[in-house]
């Protein structure tokens, strides 16, 4: 009973399917590996983010406890006395001479009107 039909084992022994199956199997390694490396850069990707995320909370819970320590009293207070100069009534403010608190006050300006203008703008740029 012989027939024209080749063998099953003759076809996977041969050549060509070898040949095939080769190329079918280090396609699929080659896959495997690329989803591997596409799945670790995915990991650094999401510890990052979740990195930035609790930097960001905490940097919301500061602003938050700032905020609601910019609606106190206290800070109100606090920010009329240095920057407009309030006092409470019956308190009196001293003035010590020779001693300067500048952290809230502009630097001095210098200011010159009766200097030509193309004097002004050589002393911007060189000076």
């Amino acid at each position: 009973m012989q027939t024209n039909q080749p063998n099953f084992w003759s076809i996977i022994t041969s050549r060509i399917f070898f040949t095939i199956a080769l190329i079918a199997t280090v396609a699929l390694v080659f896959g495997i590996i690329k989803s591997a490396i596409r799945k670790a850069e995915v990991s650094k990707q999401i510890q990052g983010l979740r990195s930035d995320i609790r930097s960001l909370e905490s940097r919301n819970e500061q602003l938050a406890r700032l905020i609601d320590y910019f609606k106190t009293d206290e800070f109100k207070e606090r920010e009329a006395r240095l920057r407009l100069g309030l006092q409470k009534p019956g308190e009196q403010v001293t003035i010590i001479p020779g001693v300067e608190d500048n952290k809230n006050e502009p630097a001095p300006v210098n200011i010159q009107e009766n200097r030509p203008n193309w004097r002004k703008w050589f002393d911007y740029f060189f000076n």
